[in-house]
């Protein structure tokens, strides 16, 4: 499979890392409907401006795929309701399962989840390639995804969430490095060889002894550990860093969810808490991160922004 340096962003393609990004596919997303609207636009090429390709199988990309799906069939559709037929939406993942980290019963019931939403699921495949093509009667410039088992998707938005490398700021520290260019720490979050002058945590970090996720939740808890530290409350070597999982959460769309409760605790000391699937699951997610919240204004405003989606659906403007 490629790497994230050898796709080219621009035209259709796009990276799910920044708020920028975002931004860039909401847009994409937009204009995409508007040139399939275009008069004279022929069936073929409406198709392929319709047809939204997400690689990557892991828990952002599956949380990316089911927001996508209920915007263009929910939202954008209302603006569009000619184009509906058009609409092709396919998620490919190098791997022979979605949510690799998950319990392989949540796994099975997001892709049957997404299979009933005739989202096109396609495991075991990876992007080869992309490249431009031309379509009989095409008005727009056109692209087409190169799978590993011989087929093509072309496309209009394709989202790329697998393979991402460090940022450029990480990559270019003169300090060491493990696997996928980040920076190796030791038991105490410590640079390598930089012991009690520079510590670092999160994506960008990782013990090559006991190697954690990149998820938030081990960013945030490092976090509160170095804060004590610099706050002078311990010591540097007083004790080490020790990751407290809380389980894994994913929102898969339609007002649904997952939890999986597996390896709760510190390691060595785990204990197994049944999943859930469905609304509760979704409540679950939700208030987990509305209680991270710093401000009240955000605590305040979140809720609010769920009920005016949920009445008037999402905004369907540029910004």
């Amino acid at each position: 499979m490629p790497t994230r340096s050898s796709i080219v962003e621009g035209e259709g393609i796009y990276f799910l890392k920044h708020l920028y990004h975002a931004r860039k596919i909401r847009n994409n997303i937009i204009d995409s409907f508007e040139m399939a609207a275009v008069p004279g636009t022929s069936a073929e090429e409406r198709e392929r401006l319709l047809s939204f390709v997400v690689v990557g199988g892991g828990p952002t990309s599956c949380e990316f795929v089911a927001e996508l799906y209920d915007f263009v069939t929910t939202d954008i559709v209302k603006l569009y309701p000619d184009l509906v037929q058009h609409i092709k939406v396919s998620l490919v993942e190098a791997g022979p399962a979605l949510l690799g980290p998950f319990d392989a019963k949540l796994q099975e019931y997001t892709k049957r989840l997404f299979e009933t939403r005739d989202i096109d699921v396609r495991l075991a495949t990876s992007v080869g390639a992309v490249e431009d093509y031309e379509g009989d009667g095409f008005r727009f410039p056109a692209k087409k995804a190169l799978l590993s088992d011989g087929s093509e998707l072309p496309f209009g938005t394709l989202v790329w969430s697998a393979g991402l490398k460090a940022v450029h700021f990480t990559e270019d520290l003169d300090l060491p490095k493990g696997q996928n260019g980040r920076i190796l720490v030791d038991d105490y979050l410590r640079v390598k060889g930089y012991e009690g002058s520079i510590w670092a945590m999160g994506d960008s970090a990782m013990n090559e002894h006991e190697p954690l996720p990149q998820l938030a939740q081990v960013a945030r808890q490092q976090g509160m550990y170095l804060a004590d530290i610099f706050n002078k409350k311990q010591t540097e070597d007083e004790k080490s860093f020790k990751y407290f999982s809380l389980g894994s959460m994913a929102s898969v769309g339609k007002f649904k969810g997952l939890y999986d409760g597996k390896n709760i605790g510190v390691k060595g000391e785990e204990i197994d808490v049944p999943g859930m699937t469905g609304f509760v699951a979704l409540l679950v997610w939700r208030f987990a991160y509305w209680g991270r919240q710093t401000s009240i204004e955000n605590k305040i405003l979140i809720p609010m922004y769920w009920l005016k989606s949920f009445f008037f659906g999402r905004d369907t403007s540029r910004f």
